[in-house]
């Protein structure tokens, strides 16, 4: 029995590191020691910059657009459903469809991203930041701070990132 769970897990395994293979390629930048889930849809992914150990979930949904990049730092925690944009339209110019606009967004290094968020064009989540579940974050969000809610807003100050990190050399 045991050799036939293995025997089936083996084209699992290599279609697995096959489509990693795949995304990597297409990526401008996958730093080592990252994964990504599949069910991960990602669009333009010449313009998605992704640091080293870096957990992106499946469901996720990176949205990089022809002139707007999704920079990950590194060590950053993505849970799934996320949702990241980086098109939007001009609200000043009718019809509405007429003008689009792109704009970059960038998350820093130790970056936690909660389950069923969204990320709008523009915004820059920095180092140590955690995002809670189900937050649409449409403005920047400040270094060690855990904020939540439709729009985000701060929920409270963490730690800051050295002791958060001396905290887990200790585990």
């Amino acid at each position: 029995m045991n050799f036939l769970l293995k025997f089936f897990k083996l084209p699992f395994r290599l279609l697995r590191r096959l489509r990693t293979n795949f995304i990597t390629s297409q990526l401008e930048f996958l730093g080592s020691g990252s994964y990504i889930s599949s069910g991960v849809v990602i669009s333009y992914p010449e313009n998605v910059f992704i640091g080293e150990d870096v957990s992106i979930a499946s469901g996720v949904h990176i949205n990089a657009s022809s002139q707007g990049k999704v920079i990950i730092g590194s060590r950053c925690a993505i849970a799934s459903r996320t949702t990241i944009v980086t098109a939007t339209h001009d609200p000043n110019v009718l019809p509405i469809s007429k003008k689009g606009i792109n704009k970059s967004v960038t998350i820093g290094d130790d970056v936690w991203v909660g389950t069923g968020v969204i990320i709008l064009p523009g915004v820059t989540i920095h180092d140590g930041a955690i995002i809670a579940a189900g937050a649409v974050v449409v403005k920047n969000v400040a270094s060690n701070c855990l904020v939540g809610g439709v729009p985000a807003k701060l929920i409270k100050k963490l730690d800051s990132r050295v002791a958060r990190l001396a905290k887990g050399k200790n585990i």
